[in-house]
């Protein structure tokens, strides 16, 4: 699927479906370029990309990772980063208008909410929270080789945070 992909994964369509151009946009080129590195580290025989795919990683399941990755990375991070009230109430007690945007409580409440739903969807699929702080494709792999081998032979995913 790395190497082969044209089509627009599923996860990431889904995804990514309602967001406007730009950043549906850089979500699709920070997928499309973590792919491009999947498909490298194959050709390079990376010993974790070895490693999980012999745990029953396919491609497939590692581009829902890097669509969900990818749409954190580029649009709910970000968000919710600007959610997070400063020291002085900034964004909370003292709104800040930028643009069009209010950063207030009633913003930081939406946001924290569409963060915990995505933190929840992430867990139900078995992926881990801090998976989706990761900034690239070696990144992921090295953590999910590390988290596979503490699993044990059992595949138990244990605690997901």
């Amino acid at each position: 699927m790395a190497t082969s992909q044209r089509a627009v994964d599923p996860v990431l369509a889904a995804l990514s479906r309602h967001l406007d151009v730009k950043p549906r946009n850089a979500v699709a080129r920070r997928h499309e370029a973590m792919l491009r590195e999947l498909a490298f580290q194959g050709e390079r025989g990376n010993e974790h990309l070895s490693y999980i795919r012999s745990r029953n990683w396919s491609d497939q399941r590692l581009s829902a990772l890097f669509s969900l990755n990818s749409v954190y990375q580029e649009v709910l991070g970000p968000l919710d980063a600007s959610s997070r009230a400063g020291q002085a109430g900034l964004g909370t007690q003292h709104p800040i208008v930028h643009g069009s945007m209010r950063f207030d409580a009633a913003h930081s409440a939406r946001v924290k909410s569409a963060v915990e739903d995505f933190f929840n969807m992430v867990s139900a699929l078995g992926f881990r929270r801090d998976w989706m702080t990761k900034n690239t494709c070696g990144d992921l792999l090295f953590y999910i080789a590390r988290h596979e081998r503490e699993s044990g032979p059992d595949g138990d995913m244990g605690d997901r945070r």
